[in-house]
């Protein structure tokens, strides 16, 4: 049988009963589809009907639908029936399946539970870059800041809860098999092996429910695993907010020893026998020592800062202070003579 696929819009609150000769089962969703960068996260259900002498039927309902480009956010778009990528993500399980409705109908939903258990180690490859993200932003090797990756956790976080929910709904429904077969349904809740008196598809739905149940037990541990790195990193944003308080403290008085110092000096010992800095002799033995002060006050602060002082930083105190310098001996030439 061929299959077509659809998107379907919101939700039914009583799934509707196949007829006569029909077949209908609902499994969840969990695809991670695109290439790196460009990747969506698509967590919802498919539901899977066939009719005798039909096309398998697959409609599709997205709860949530995640984008990369940006940061891990919720897209807006609607999802296209044709879009390429998508009908790839539903090409596994096959749908040329041969057998009554049935059969069809079992054997496919049970390939789909698979393909969505399997794409968790896809969703934990997502959590791993996350992980690797953080530990580069923790030893300064990248320019990503706090705030996107928590908004990008708090998302994954949502859409595994969805996933999970969706897959314990699965269990519990037994797919829906119950709408059109109610005697499999009983047996696969029960810890009963099918026999050869029960339905030939019974063993095929009871590994979808199976699957169903390692994907809602998978997931859980994601779900655990993100609210523990969550929780993590809340406790770095505070010590980051910490250290950038510290780090304010300092610059503050980094300021107040570079505008106090000159005016102390100037002060105490005055600048009118220099003034106008028209020589070489007046300009030194005015600007010696306010330089000095400057330079240390510079490399007291840098050998205070929380954070690890790289050789640029050097540089950058060192041309604050021959700006500085600069600046007082512009303003000393151009001051009249006393």
């Amino acid at each position: 049988m061929s299959a077509t696929v659809s998107i379907a819009d919101g939700d039914w609150q009583h799934p509707p009963a196949p007829g006569e000769g029909e077949a209908f089962l609902q499994v969840p969703l969990l695809r991670v589809i695109g290439d790196p960068g460009g990747r969506r996260l698509l967590v919802g259900t498919l539901d899977v009907r066939v009719a005798e002498q039909h096309p398998v039927e697959i409609a599709l309902r997205a709860k949530a639908v995640l984008a990369e480009p940006g940061g891990w956010h919720r897209e807006d778009e609607a999802l296209a029936a044709d879009d390429s990528q998508l009908l790839a993500a539903l090409a596994d399980p096959p749908h040329e399946i041969a057998g009554d409705a049935a059969t069809v109908a079992v054997t496919v939903a049970k390939g789909f539970a698979e393909a969505s258990r399997n794409s968790v180690a896809e969703l934990r490859g997502l959590r791993y870059e996350l992980e690797r993200q953080i530990a580069d932003l923790l030893a300064e090797r990248s320019a990503v800041t706090l705030r996107p990756l928590l908004a990008a956790i708090i998302e994954l976080s949502m859409a595994i809860g969805r996933a999970r929910d969706h897959a314990r709904y699965a269990v519990r429904e037994g797919l829906h098999i119950y709408l059109w077969d109610l005697p499999t349904y009983q047996l696969n809740r029960s810890a009963q092996a099918p026999g050869a008196g029960d339905a030939p598809w019974a063993r095929t739905h009871r590994n979808a429910v199976r699957h169903c149940e390692a994907m809602e037990a998978e997931l859980i541990e994601e779900a655990a695993r993100l609210q523990a790195l969550l929780g993590s990193m809340s406790t770095f944003a505070v010590a980051q907010e910490s250290e950038a308080q510290q780090r304010f403290n300092l610059l503050a008085g980094l300021a107040a020893a570079g505008l106090g110092l000159p005016a102390l000096i100037l002060s105490l010992y005055g600048a009118e026998p220099f003034l106008p800095l028209d020589s070489f002799d007046r300009a030194w033995r005015a600007l010696l020592p306010i330089a000095l002060a400057l330079m240390v006050a510079l490399v007291f602060t840098l050998r205070r800062v929380p954070e690890r002082v790289k050789p640029r930083h050097y540089v950058f105190a060192f041309t604050v202070v021959v700006a500085l310098v600069l600046l007082l001996l512009v303003a000393g030439a151009l001051a009249p003579a006393t």
